[in-house]
């Protein structure tokens, strides 16, 4: 009999790899030396800290402490994520905090991407020793610098292949050119994540573009003085096409007609493979849907999400939109989502069983549905992900433990391959129980448990409003 220990090293690895959550990885380490040797980088590849977590501000303390402390460990950290930092602090420990943080960003010597969310937590130190850090490509801070921190020490991230600004100040903003003219033939992704900022505008963008040639990805959220006028400038400029754009929350003035044109005219998307649009109540909807099956007619396109910025409760983009677009891109589609606006179920159903390799699908409905939306979404064989998000009638009273019945009713009947299920805002994984009858056959039972991977689920990363 082959007994645990005799599990060939080289498979430790692969086997860890599909271990997420950080105390599982913890236990591994206990196991014995070579397990250490092997579960311990893992372990530190990627820290993050979030709001929710228990005693978030104890264990900022003991992660910066670690991270200075232990050279050895810190080398190990590729991501470092902080959504969450404590602000309430005396002098003296705010002090201390800060200077461990120095050294411990010092000692990440192979830091490739830091997240630094909370607004009034970064510091100009804490910036400067981030900028110190050889590896680093990624970076997304929150952009309110509130005088913490000098916006003209941005500057110097001078080869970032990622930037991510939230809520960005006039101050962040006005170095924002002379920082994307430092960084610029490396950048590749530009993501500006505003509420309602007017400081986003096309004349900023306009001036940004000779120097973000190389792009691939772009994403804006609540610029709503942003037109179509920017944007064109951006993806007219661009010499090998993005890969990937989100237009969210810009000007109700933005014309597609026109940017459609522009797109054409430099074949602008024929790289595209996610793109993300938002419909406003103003938006003339027969015209736009016309445009937007143009615009996207030559994108290899993988990814679609389509939102309203208002709840409508009744379909309001045609069946026939869905149908032209199934019909262009149902072959590549891996991911399908559908927010604030309801579909009708002969267009649910054609996504699902047209999409032949449909992996994630988000959508808006009913709950007295909810059968029929369940049985659209078993004609999709290869689905990992359904998140259904339900809009509630007048008086309408969610019971406790609906939502997890709501899902539990939608997996019994579909495919095997679904592993996550969220309804409204909650999450949880799919697994699978055998069970015998009585007739002595075996059976597998969905079951639903924890939400386990790490990453925060998509479709909470941005609320869409």
């Amino acid at each position: 009999m082959v007994e645990f220990i005799d599990i060939p090293l080289e498979l430790l690895p692969v086997i860890f790899d599909s271990v997420v959550r950080p105390h599982h990885l913890t236990s591994l380490c206990l196991v014995n030396k070579s397990f250490n040797e092997f579960a311990i980088p893992r372990l530190y590849q990627r820290v993050y800290i979030y709001a929710w977590h228990t005693e978030a501000t104890s264990k900022i303390f003991l992660l910066f402490q670690t991270l200075s402390s232990c050279p050895g460990l810190a080398r190990y950290v590729s991501r470092l994520e902080i959504r969450v930092f404590p602000k309430a602090l005396s002098s003296s420990s705010h002090s201390d905090l800060l200077d461990l943080c120095i050294q411990g960003i010092r000692n990440c010597v192979n830091l490739r991407s830091c997240a630094w969310t909370r607004d009034g937590s970064l510091e100009s130190a804490t910036l400067q020793a981030l900028q110190k850090c050889p590896q680093l490509k990624e970076l997304e801070i929150n952009g309110h610098d509130s005088g913490y921190y000098d916006p003209w020490i941005l500057p110097q991230f001078s080869k970032l292949s990622s930037i991510s600004l939230i809520m960005p100040s006039v101050r962040v903003i006005e170095v924002l050119p002379s920082w994307i003219s430092t960084t610029g033939s490396t950048l590749r992704n530009l993501n500006i994540v505003c509420k309602t900022s007017s400081l986003i505008t096309d004349t900023l963008l306009e001036s940004l573009a000779p120097n973000m040639t190389e792009l691939d990805q772009l994403f804006l959220t609540g610029c709503p003085k942003v037109t179509h006028r920017g944007i064109a400038e951006l993806v007219s400029t661009n010499r090998n096409g993005l890969t990937g754009i989100g237009l969210e929350g810009l000007s109700p003035a933005f014309d597609m007609t026109r940017f459609n044109s522009i797109c054409k005219e430099y074949r602008a998307f024929r790289r595209l493979k996610s793109i993300t649009l938002a419909v406003h109540v103003e938006t003339l909807l027969q015209t736009w849907m016309i445009d937007v099956t143009e615009l996207l007619s030559t994108a290899p396109l993988e990814i679609l999400r389509i939102y309203a910025t208002t709840t409508i409760f009744k379909a309001a983009i045609t069946d026939e939109f869905w149908k032209t677009i199934v019909t262009i891109h149902g072959s590549r589609l891996k991911r399908f989502s559908i927010h604030q606006m309801t579909i009708s179920l002969d267009a649910l159903r054609d996504i699902c069983s047209r999409c032949s390799v449909l992996e994630q699908l988000f959508v808006f409905a009913a709950r007295h549905d909810l059968d029929d939306v369940a049985r659209c979404f078993a004609t999709a064989q290869n689905l990992r992900t359904i998140h259904v998000y339900f809009y509630h009638e007048v008086n309408e009273m969610e019971e406790p433990g609906s939502m997890m019945n709501d899902a539990l009713r939608i997996v019994r009947q579909c495919p095997a391959t679904v592993t996550q299920i969220g309804c409204d805002t909650r999450v949880w994984d799919v697994k699978r129980e055998v069970r015998m009858n009585d007739k002595a056959e075996l059976y597998t039972e969905p079951i639903l448990t924890r939400y386990e991977n790490t990453d925060i689920p998509e479709q909470f990363l941005v609320i869409r409003a």
